[in-house]
């Protein structure tokens, strides 16, 4: 891989300063709104906005043509009609600018016509520029005080996980949705119809990015087949890679040609590169997530033996169903562990088996520690999942797995499923969101329902293995 990469596409990621071309007072325009969210997240570089029919946007010195700004740009970013677009790249790098994204669309993916904008667009970056769509939502980046559009509220503070995403809609939903589950996002990147700046490009400079332990991406297709397939598997020796490849079924893959003009592939074929190259597959955004926060939160040697501790008989049975399904473990645990745990639990309506069943979706805290510190010290587990307990009453309660984990060392999930949707329960929805910020706060990972946690951790630990036997 280039060594080179960071430096190169420093000017993207943290930009002293930046133009937006095509900015305008008018929210309603995505030049209005890029420069909007740009303002409003605080970036702290000079920004310049472009426009030849205003003088002054949204308080702003405005400028008629690029060629105007006074001094250096080290990036742009463009809002403009797409017949108007390779001209304005042309003048972008006639200035010097470094790199350029592309918000506008009308390109490859309307057809012919489009397509030869777009092979105008990369020829000039041949030239000596870099771009980054077109067709896309554009860069977010924390630490370079960027945002993506419209992504005035995301996180200020950057994290390990960065996200490649040919999708502008998800570029914007992961780090949204990521924002309530305690991820946090090094850099975000919209790549669009990628006319210059590829998913292996990107791939490349994620892999040598010191901020970014964590990789995951949405594509629908790539430029270079053998080459992704190369990087892929390189990549995915040093950190993990966590892809959602969209466009795999019939209707799909029609999607996906009239997204981005990308050719989705067969799944048979993508489901040997994954197997190969050591990636971590998922099918949506919910399984993208929940994996990120298992690879945020447990350490690589963790197993597949697990010991759901829950509330209720059926719930029992359903987690030890759930988890055997997924290629968890459930053993049963031997008497005399069950005797121990007999003396703890209630006498009736209890269950020492594993799973744990103490009786009472509420349990007190001095029940649920000793139960749990039994089990991790005597039960032959890898991972404690605490499932459906009530922790949202009692802070004391809430407390106990994060105890546990950290006095112990032994690995905890918490499912906290959301019980109930309507109007009237949204007190006790927001109990329950303080407690997952907690958790999220306590490096906790918690899952929505067992199934999820489940699969989470059948593919995280299904990475480590790959890798220990590529070793």
């Amino acid at each position: 891989m280039s060594s080179n990469r960071l430096d190169e596409f420093a000017p993207i990621f943290f930009p002293q300063t930046l133009a937006v071309i095509g900015a305008s007072s008018d929210v309603r325009k995505f030049g209005g709104r890029v420069l909007q969210a740009t303002l409003a997240f605080g970036y702290g570089g000079r920004l310049y906005p472009v426009n030849p029919q205003e003088s002054e946007v949204q308080g702003l010195k405005a400028f008629a043509s690029v060629k105007d700004v006074p001094g250096p740009i080290d990036f742009a970013t463009i809002a403009v009609p797409a017949q108007a677009v390779p001209q304005v790249v042309q003048e972008c790098l006639e200035k010097g600018v470094k790199a350029v994204q592309v918000l506008s669309a009308g390109f490859r993916e309307l057809g012919e016509e489009g397509a030869e904008l777009e092979r105008k667009l990369a020829a000039i970056a041949a030239r000596g520029i870099r771009i980054v769509g077109p067709n896309c939502f554009g860069v977010y980046s924390p630490g370079g005080g960027i945002t993506i559009l419209p992504g005035a509220g995301l996180p200020k503070e950057p994290g390990p996980v960065g996200f490649i995403s040919q999708s502008g809609g998800y570029a914007i939903r992961v780090p949204r949705r990521g924002q309530g589950m305690g991820i946090r996002y090094s850099k975000v990147v919209s790549y669009g119809n990628a006319c210059d700046i590829n998913e292996c490009d990107l791939l490349e400079y994620f892999a040598d990015d010191p901020q970014t332990e964590i990789i995951t991406g949405y594509i629908e297709g790539v430029k270079d087949g053998p080459r992704f397939f190369r990087l892929l598997r390189e990549v995915c020796r040093k950190k993990p890679v966590i892809l959602w490849k969209g466009g795999l079924t019939q209707g799909g893959g029609r999607a996906v040609r009239s997204h981005t003009a990308s050719l989705g592939g067969e799944e048979h074929i993508w489901d040997a590169v994954f197997r190969q190259a050591g990636a971590i597959r998922v099918r949506d955004l919910e399984e993208m997530l929940d994996t990120t926060l298992a690879f945020l939160h447990l350490k690589p040697d963790t197993g597949r033996r697990v010991c759901p501790i829950g509330g209720g008989g059926g719930i029992g049975v359903a987690a030890a169903d759930a988890c055997e399904r997924a290629g968890l473990s459930v053993p049963a645990f031997p008497e005399e562990l069950q005797k121990k745990l007999t003396s703890i639990i209630p006498a009736a309506g209890a269950s020492a088996r594993n799973p744990v069943d103490v009786a009472n979706p509420g349990p007190p805290a001095q029940m649920l520690r000793a139960v749990m510190e039994t089990v991790a010290c005597e039960g032959n587990v890898d991972v404690i999942i605490v499932d459906e307990l009530d922790m949202t009453m009692v802070r004391e309660t809430a407390e106990v797995p994060v105890d546990i984990r950290n006095r112990l060392g032994k690995a905890v999930v918490v499912v906290l499923p959301v019980e109930n949707t309507g109007v009237a329960t949204l007190e006790a929805e927001g109990a329950r969101r303080r407690v997952c910020e907690y958790y999220a706060s306590q490096g906790l990972p918690v899952y929505l329902t067992l199934e999820r946690a489940a699969g989470a951790l059948i593919r995280f630990t299904g990475y480590h293995r790959w890798r220990a036997a590529d070793a």
